[in-house]
C-alpha cells in the first residue's frame, strides 16, 4: 500500500470516529438548578460576578427562555460540538434573560440542543434546561 493511500485511509477513519451519536437522554437528579447564598460558592467561576439571591438558573436560546431542571444528563455518545455559547449575563442574577445567549448565572458556558430542551456544560456536567411555558409562569 502506498503512503498516500494509507494516509487517506487514516484520515477517513479519523472522520468516521469523530461523528456524533444519536443517543436517548437519560437524566438523574442533581443539586444544581437554583442559586442561593448557601450554594453560591459551589457555582462555576464566571467572568462576571456570581448572583447570590434565590433564583432559578435560566438561559435564553433562539428566543426561548429555558430553566434548569436540576438534573444532570447522562446521554451516552454525545457529540463534542457545541451548538452555541452563553455570552452575556443579566445585570441582576434574579432577572430572567431577555437576549439570546444570555443567562442569569454566568458566561462562557457551551450548550447543545437535545430534542425539546437544551443542555448546558457547567463544571464538566451537562445540566438539563427545559423551555419555560405559559403554564410555568
Amino acid at each position: 500500500m502506498t503512503k498516500r493511500t494509507l494516509a487517506m485511509l487514516l484520515a477517513l477513519l479519523a472522520l468516521l470516529l469523530t461523528g456524533c451519536g444519536n443517543a436517548e437522554p437519560k437524566t438523574t437528579e442533581a443539586e444544581i438548578g437554583s442559586q442561593s447564598t448557601d450554594d453560591a460558592a459551589a457555582l462555576p467561576d464566571t467572568t462576571e460576578q456570581k448572583p447570590v439571591a434565590d433564583a432559578p438558573m435560566m438561559v435564553m436560546v433562539d428566543n426561548t427562555l429555558y430553566q434548569s431542571t436540576g438534573e444532570v444528563s447522562t446521554i451516552d455518545g454525545r457529540c463534542g460540538n457545541m451548538d452555541g455559547e452563553i455570552t452575556s449575563q443579566t445585570a441582576n442574577g434574579t432577572d430572567a434573560p431577555t437576549e439570546n445567549g444570555q443567562s442569569n448565572f454566568g458566561t462562557g458556558y457551551g450548550y447543545q440542543r437535545i430534542d425539546d430542551h437544551i443542555e448546558v456544560l457547567i463544571d464538566n456536567q451537562w445540566i438539563v434546561f427545559k423551555p419555560i411555558t405559559d403554564s410555568d409562569v
